[in-house]
């Protein structure tokens, strides 16, 4: 007996539904997972970008309304109180509907002048500013020169203290060559006199060596000579000392008459010797024995140097 077509069709399609049925309830899972909670981070983002939609709503709506309002087609600017329209935005919206409802020419005269005004106010502005920046200047000038002027008065007051003590300084240096040029002569004067005195107990010595005859035969010469003609001679002997001795052997009228005239330096000289004669020194004096005027030479040079 032939197969139905239709027949076998039919069961094709059952098999392939029970094929479905099975793979359906094969991949539903076990078990149903409980949905989980979003994170706080998520929430956040989520609180935010709502509330600026509704932010973002609010003002297309405000802007919305006051583009009708303008363009006329749901006027409701007449019906607010006149107290709430000194505040913004409302204010400024007044204002703006206020001026695009003139004439066009009133309107550009209108913008000219508020434009005025605001180049007006931005000059003004600007000149006070300008004051104020030249007011701060001049005070940092007259800080700075009054800062100037007050180093410059301590630069002063340090160069003039300065100056004194150079001047000071100065005056001592000064004092001190003159002490030392005064002393550098009594120095040399001392040396003088210390030469002075050598010689003198260099002749007295070669005096005292000398025999007694020599002296007297030289006093006795002296004796014939006439009192100037002795003194011209007594004058061109070095050794005062000498001088003193020979004169020590004449009469007393004949040296006095040549002591008259002689050099009256070199006679207060002599004169001075007979006030302290040069002696050698006594028999059993020590080897020290310093005669009594090296010893006045040496406390005066002893003094000169303090």
């Amino acid at each position: 007996m032939p197969e139905n077509p239709g027949a076998k069709e039919t069961e094709e399609l059952l098999e392939q539904y029970e094929n479905t049925e099975n793979q359906t309830v094969n991949n539903e899972p076990a078990e149903s997972e409980e949905p989980k909670e979003p994170s706080a981070i998520f929430k956040f983002l989520s609180t935010v970008f709502y509330i600026f939609l509704l932010c973002a709503l609010g003002i297309s709506m405000t802007l919305l309304l006051f583009s009708l309002d303008f363009l006329d087609i749901m006027v409701f600017r007449n019906s607010i109180p006149e107290q709430y329209r000194k505040g913004w935005p409302l204010e400024a919206y007044y204002e703006f509907v206020k001026l695009h409802q003139l004439p066009e020419e009133e309107r550009y005269q209108q913008m000219i002048y508020t434009e005025q005004q605001r180049y007006n106010k931005l000059i003004s502005d600007g000149n006070k500013n300008l004051e104020e920046r030249a007011k701060a200047l001049e005070e940092s000038y007259r800080a700075l020169v009054r800062t100037q002027k007050e180093q410059n008065k301590l630069d002063q007051e340090e160069l003039r203290r300065k100056q004194e003590d150079l001047a000071l300084e100065r005056k001592k240096l000064e004092d001190g060559l003159a002490d030392l040029e005064k002393r550098k002569k009594a120095v040399d004067e001392l040396s003088n006199r210390l030469a002075s005195e050598a010689m003198n107990i260099e002749a007295s010595l070669i005096r005292f060596m000398e025999k007694e005859n020599r002296l007297d035969q030289v006093c006795a010469i002296a004796a014939q000579m006439e009192p100037k003609a002795l003194a011209k001679v007594f004058d061109e002997v070095p050794d005062d000392q000498l001088i003193y001795d020979i004169m020590g052997g004449l009469q007393p009228s004949h040296s006095a008459k040549t002591l008259s005239h002689m050099d009256p330096e070199k006679a207060g000289k002599i004169m001075k010797i007979s006030n302290n004669p040069l002696t050698l020194p006594p028999p059993g004096a020590p080897r020290s024995y310093i005669p009594q005027s090296l010893t006045n030479l040496i406390e005066e040079t002893q003094a000169n140097r303090r």
